[in-house]
């Protein structure tokens, strides 16, 4: 996409960085806050990427639905980041349903090709790190060069 060779990583959010409820959602406090917990290894793995463009492009229907809203997602994506040590280049969210059509909810490539975009990303260098066949098949849309399943990414035994 871009002369200039930048290479990313694209992140899934829920279930490769971050912890899920038992509905594959962010997690809630008992006050409806998102509680954000790291997974294993995340920090280990991403940290020493400080110099390296790295993007989470996140499905939250839960903000259609009414179970969140943007901002507290935006929120708890700025909370991970300061987790991380402010390594995060920008994210993308996308607040549809599956029924809505949008060029931008996984597995359509629409988060990650305008990310691209903006940043000046080589999209075919680059690689996308998920948990679910929706995040292979978005990275295959969008013509990332590879996808790596978030528990061989982060080394995480019996997954």
């Amino acid at each position: 996409m871009s002369a200039n060779g930048n290479a990313a990583l694209f992140c899934d959010l829920v279930g490769t960085l971050v912890a899920m409820d038992e509905s594959r959602q962010l997690p809630l406090t008992p006050g409806g806050e998102i509680k954000i917990e790291l997974l294993p290894r995340v920090k280990e793995i991403l940290a020493p990427m400080r110099d390296h463009l790295i993007f989470v492009v996140t499905n939250q229907a839960g903000i259609k639905r009414g179970r969140v809203t943007l901002a507290q997602v935006e929120s708890a994506l700025s909370k991970l980041d300061a987790a991380l040590g402010g390594i995060l280049t920008a994210w993308q969210i996308c607040p549809h349903d599956d029924h809505d059509g949008c060029a931008c909810r996984k597995p359509k490539a629409g988060m990650i090709t305008e990310l691209a975009e903006v940043h000046g990303v080589e999209l075919n260098a680059s690689t996308m790190v998920g948990d679910q066949a929706s995040d292979a098949a978005a990275a295959r849309n969008a013509g990332l060069g590879r996808f790596v399943y978030a528990r061989d990414f982060f080394g995480w035994e019996g997954s």
